[in-house]
């Protein structure tokens, strides 16, 4: 129950480092322009803005000190975070520009829908940060632009893969298969050591479950959760009736877990489900993941062909393999 996904990591690295995209690069930048993007400019005030609030956050200088790993993963220099953030804005234009051009788009709501979805795979927003910080030198202030860049990716991998074909029977298939995604109930605990206290809990929480949330504040020991009265959140409803049977998971319901050492007093709250026929178009999406990347990558190509990309030499090149800024041999160094 306890367990936190690492998805949010793996999500907000692709969103920084998309597949290779070949694009035009070359040195026919406008005057203080550190990248342009088609008719479109990255300014070096804009890219020099990014790097010093980057740089400014704690977290991030921590992640980058000589011999970390994400300090090697830049070649442990100024100018591979410089870089790789201009490599950011780059592919935020560009998918931007795709996405314009399918006429794909994304609301305040999808993107609150998906940060609240982050947060609970990292188990609270200040983890969330971090692993951006982390992982991609991203802060909390540039957090909800990098959160909009992955919805919109999400969305315009959907509108690529709409038209391709998917039986009634394939769809129950991929439906089946990640039943947990669609059938979920929303739990509390109440984590102790101690199994005469959790049977008095379990008592009284049964008596009356309006205080299992003061039960919870009061005497749970895990952190992560007692704070919010127990919320635990949405999780595959399998999961649960793995642990109780199915005659005993059902809403409404407060059992008792011995799991690993602990007892864990479990309110099932609420159960949410998501119909077949409400769940194709992600359903498609699971079952076309491969080809909606490549779908992605041709799409952005054709797109990045069409308009040009250009990088300064002062930062380096853009490289079409990689998608990103890389340093040539002669570069000029960058200012400090």
């Amino acid at each position: 129950m306890r367990g936190r996904s690492r998805g949010v990591r793996r999500a907000l690295v692709a969103a920084v480092a998309t597949a290779a995209i070949p694009v035009l690069a070359a040195c026919n930048t406008s005057p203080g322009a550190a990248a342009t993007i088609g008719d479109g400019r990255i300014s070096v005030s804009t890219l020099q803005n990014q790097v010093d609030q980057s740089l400014a956050y704690p977290q991030i200088s921590a992640a980058l000190a000589p011999g970390s790993q994400f300090a090697q993963s830049l070649g442990g220099s100024r100018d591979g975070f410089v870089r790789m953030t201009l490599s950011r804005l780059i592919t935020d234009r560009l998918i931007g520009a795709v996405a314009a051009a399918h006429h794909v788009t994304v609301t305040s709501k999808q993107v609150a829908d998906q940060t609240a979805q982050f947060v609970q795979q990292a188990g609270s927003l200040e983890s969330l940060q971090q692993q951006a910080a982390e992982s991609v030198g991203v802060t909390p202030k540039q957090l909800p632009a990098l959160i909009r860049l992955t919805v919109l990716q999400q969305r315009l991998s959907d509108a690529l893969i709409a038209n391709l074909p998917a039986t009634p029977a394939q769809l129950e298939a991929e439906y089946r298969k990640d039943i947990d995604q669609f059938d979920q109930l929303d739990v509390a605990q109440i984590a102790v050591s101690n199994k005469a206290l959790a049977n008095r809990l379990l008592s009284k929480a049964r008596q009356d479950p309006s205080t299992f949330g003061a039960l919870a504040h009061k005497y749970s020991q895990d952190s992560q959760t007692a704070d919010n009265g127990g919320e635990v959140g949405l999780v595959g409803r399998s999961q649960v009736v793995s642990l109780l049977g199915a005659a005993k998971a059902k809403v409404g319901s407060i059992q008792l877990i011995h799991t690993q050492g602990e007892y864990i007093v479990l309110h099932i709250i609420r159960r949410e489900v998501t119909p077949l026929s409400e769940a194709s178009s992600q359903l498609k999406s699971a079952m076309y993941a491969g080809q909606a990347t490549a779908l992605l990558q041709k799409a952005i190509s054709d797109e990045a062909r069409r308009i040009g990309v250009h990088v300064s030499p002062r930062y380096g090149r853009w490289d079409p393999t990689t998608q990103a800024v890389i340093a040539v041999k002669s570069a000029i160094s960058l200012p400090n």
